[in-house]
């Protein structure tokens, strides 16, 4: 008499044999990956990982001491050439910078900055020039703010008409003294006039006895 365990391994072996014998069962169990298998390919792989790690930090390390000993072979010539080649390229993109900002400025606030008319390129070189002299930035747009700066031009303007107020009193006054001066010699004058016209009188008198 057969064994249980002989008669599922007999059919197990004769699908194994030839998979259109099997039952749909009978192929997910043969389809169906070993355990064992997998964790041995995973041991694998966490090996050959680790090996690789190991071998990419051996290769870094070398390069840094290779890089560390070329830059201990580099003469004092050598690092002044550099330092200046950096020097360079630092001033160029300062330059590059300096020419984009004044490129960004609109040409109308160029000309109101500058106060003349006068072609794009040489406002933008003055910008350009001041702003590689570090100097005053750039002030508030006033075709941004135009009520703002309105606001100063009334303030300004009532400032200016108050000093010619007071212009126009001081002059006032003045003209008020001087004719004063004038109204007092006019009468001097007009007596001296009258007293004139008495004496004349008084000699044609002596003149008639």
């Amino acid at each position: 008499m057969r064994s249980r365990s002989n008669s599922i391994e007999g059919p197990a072996k004769t699908c194994k044999g030839n998979l259109h014998h099997c039952t749909k069962s009978e192929k997910a169990d043969l389809l169906e990956p070993d355990p064992g298998y997998i964790r041995k390919g995973k041991k694998h792989r966490d090996y050959v990982a680790e090996t690789d790690t190991i071998l990419r930090s051996h290769k870094s390390e070398m390069k840094a001491e290779a890089s560390s000993k070329r830059g201990n072979d580099l003469s004092r010539d050598d690092l002044l050439f550099l330092l200046s080649v950096l020097e360079g390229e630092l001033q160029a993109r300062d330059e590059v910078i300096s020419v984009l900002k004044a490129e960004k400025i609109d040409l109308a606030l160029l000309e109101a900055h500058y106060g003349f008319v006068t072609p794009k390129r040489v406002l933008d070189g003055l910008q350009r020039d001041a702003i590689q002299a570090n100097a005053q930035q750039w002030q508030e747009d006033i075709y941004e703010k135009p009520m703002s700066e309105l606001d100063k031009v009334i303030e300004k303007h009532k400032e200016t008409h108050k000093r010619m107020l007071e212009q126009l009193l001081l002059v006032e006054k003045s003209q008020r003294q001087t004719l004063y001066e004038l109204e007092d010699e006019k009468q001097k004058h007009t007596e001296y006039m009258e007293k004139s016209d008495e004496f004349t009188s008084l000699l044609e008198q002596e003149r008639e006895r």
